[in-house]
Order: C-alpha cells, then sequence, then structure tokens
C-alpha cells in the first residue's frame, strides 16, 4: 500500500472512529441505565427491545419503509432538479436574483411542519402532497447553495473565457458548474439529512401510510417499541442516503482532502 493510500486510510478512520466509539458508549449507557430502571420503559425502551420489535414488525416496517423511502427520495430528487434549475436562472441574471434571492434566504425561517397542513389541504392526502412537501424542503438549499456556488468561481477564468468569446453556455460548463461542485454536495447532504424527517412530517398529517404514520398509531396504542423501531428504521434510511451522497461526492472530487467538509 502507497503512502498516499495510508494516509487517506488513517484519515477515513480518524472521521468514522471516534463518532462510532461514541456511539457504542451511548447505546451502552442506554441500556445499563434502562437495566437499572433509571429509564421509563414507558419512554424510552431498551435497545434490546426495540431490536426486538424491528425484528418482530420487519413485514410492516418493511412495508411502510418502502412508501416512506419512495417519497423521501422522490422529493429529494425532484426538489434538488429543480433548485439546480432556478440557482443557474438567478445566477445569470442579476436582476432576478436581486429579487428573488433574498426571499429565498427569508423562507428558511419558516418551519416546513407549519406549511404542511396548508399543502395538504391544497393537494389532498397522500403521496402526491408528500412529495411537494420534500420537494420543496430540499429546493431551498440547493438554490441558495448553488446560487452562491455558481458566482464562486474565480474572475480570471470568466476574463479567460470572455476574451475566448466563450457563451454563456461553455462559462456555465467549464468554469461555473465545476466551482460549484462542493456547494452542490453540500445542499445535497442537507437535502438527504431532512428528506426522510419531513416526510414523515408529512405523513403524520396528510397519509395513512408511512413510518411516519406508523410512529403515530403506534403511540397511540402505546406500542412504545414498535414507535422506536419505526423511528430506528428512518434514521438507518437518512444515514444510507447520506452515505450514498458522500461517496459519490468522493467519486466526483478525488481531489478533495477526506478530513474536511466540501
Amino acid at each position: 500500500m502507497s503512502a498516499g493510500r495510508k494516509v487517506d486510510m488513517k484519515a477515513r478512520l480518524g472521521a468514522v472512529l471516534p463518532p462510532t466509539l461514541l456511539l457504542a458508549v451511548l447505546i451502552a449507557l442506554w441500556a445499563w441505565l434502562s437495566d437499572r430502571g433509571s429509564i421509563p420503559s414507558y419512554l424510552l425502551p431498551s435497545p434490546a427491545r426495540i431490536l426486538s420489535a424491528v425484528v418482530a414488525n420487519a413485514s410492516v416496517l418493511w412495508r411502510h419503509g418502502v412508501v416512506t423511502t419512495s417519497e423521501a427520495i422522490g422529493g429529494f430528487v425532484l426538489g434538488g432538479l429543480a433548485g439546480l434549475i432556478a440557482s443557474i436562472t438567478l445566477a445569470s441574471s442579476r436582476c432576478l436574483r436581486d429579487s428573488f434571492f433574498p426571499l429565498a434566504l427569508v423562507s428558511q425561517a419558516i418551519p416546513i411542519a407549519a406549511v404542511t397542513p396548508l399543502i395538504v389541504l391544497l393537494i389532498g392526502r397522500g403521496g402526491p402532497a408528500i412529495l411537494t412537501i420534500v420537494a420543496i424542503s430540499s429546493f431551498f438549499p440547493m438554490l441558495i447553495n448553488m446560487t452562491r456556488g455558481l458566482r464562486a468561481a474565480d474572475v480570471d477564468y470568466h476574463e479567460l473565457l470572455h476574451c475566448l468569446a466563450a457563451s454563456r453556455l461553455q462559462r456555465l460548463r467549464m468554469v461555473e458548474l465545476p466551482g460549484a461542485l462542493p456547494y452542490f454536495f453540500a445542499a445535497l447532504k442537507i437535502g438527504a439529512a431532512s428528506s426522510f424527517i419531513t416526510a414523515m412530517v408529512g405523513e403524520w398529517i396528510g397519509s395513512n401510510v408511512g413510518l411516519g404514520y406508523l410512529v403515530v398509531i403506534s403511540g397511540q396504542y402505546f406500542k412504545i417499541p414498535t414507535l422506536w423501531a419505526a423511528i430506528l428504521v428512518s434514521s438507518a434510511l437518512t444515514l444510507l442516503l447520506v452515505a450514498i451522497v458522500a461517496a459519490s461526492e468522493r467519486l466526483a472530487m478525488p481531489w478533495a482532502p477526506a478530513d474536511e467538509p466540501s
């Protein structure tokens, strides 16, 4: 193994090992406090009981998890694409950027849970409403990050392409989009981290299927281990989606340091 690969492997282990050890310690502490009765089981069951609930309700979790996954990933992709197109449009027009970009920033102060009932009322209960809610939550991070990223390229590159009579599309393809890759993946990470949570919030209000719906129903019938099993599955799916985005980032930007956020 070359020296560069060894350094890269050490950097990866250094990034993964500390949070993994901390998580293991927290789970062990949680199990110990549960065994002593310090944590009420009707609020937070022990890790063993939650894992047992996952196994016992595997088919139910699978059925609801497939629905939530399709809603979360579908809305994530739609919102990301719409945000990317909108950011390219704003970056190419100062008038549009000055008009709409401040409104996009202000919109981030509105919790998605506050507009979810309105969206459900307008669209109706079910998948289309959930897709819309997740798409909105992914749209604005992409719009804000990419609008900044497309304008972050070195001015010298723009001057060089201007001297070469490059078209607007050529400048976008050769300078702006490559320079905005760190902002693009930062927006994807934000969207990936929030998509499943947003889908579950939408399901609480506007659906009768999905992990969010399962959480609500389990709480109403005091099936607390099943409730936490649904939360555990949604957390695992979120981490998987974030890991896919991070792996894609490493493939697209192999030059970026592994121990630094891109």
